[in-house]
């Protein structure tokens, strides 16, 4: 291309992603988007170019397709809470009992007072809640 018509002139590549810019401009010579998110990483190699946190929980998941941006297990019990925000993140049912034990770790999940008296019945199934000896 003779230097009167062409558009770089200083540009062997000739703006080679089509964004108008010549490599002396263009801060991603091979992406026509320019850095769409600004993370500063140009779009041909960011693996999440819609992406400005760039997987910030690295579950391979990007930001506008993962429900849950900070947490890599995706809401692991199911519960519609992320992690982040999920007080029992292993529990469905978040302490169902409402005693500050998460199921999952929970010796009697629907028992608040945990077997009150520790003849290892759970109050939900023990005929004599507060008789050790029943």
């Amino acid at each position: 291309i003779c230097g009167d018509v062409d558009s770089c002139p200083f540009d062997p590549q000739n703006d080679q992603d089509g964004d108008a810019l010549c490599v002396g401009v263009d801060s991603c010579p091979l992406d026509y988007f320019n850095d769409m998110d600004s993370d500063i990483i140009c779009g041909n190699i960011d693996s999440c170019s819609n992406d400005d946190q760039n997987d910030a929980d690295s579950d391979f998941i990007c930001a506008p397709v993962d429900s849950c941006p900070h947490d890599e297990l995706n809401d692991a019990d199911s519960d519609l809470l992320c992690h982040n925000h999920d007080s029992c993140p292993f529990d469905v049912h978040n302490d169902i009992d409402s005693d500050f034990v998460c199921g999952d770790e929970d010796s009697c999940p629907v028992d608040d007072v945990n077997d009150a008296d520790s003849d290892n019945l759970c109050g939900n199934v023990d005929s004599c809640s507060h008789d050790r000896e029943n």
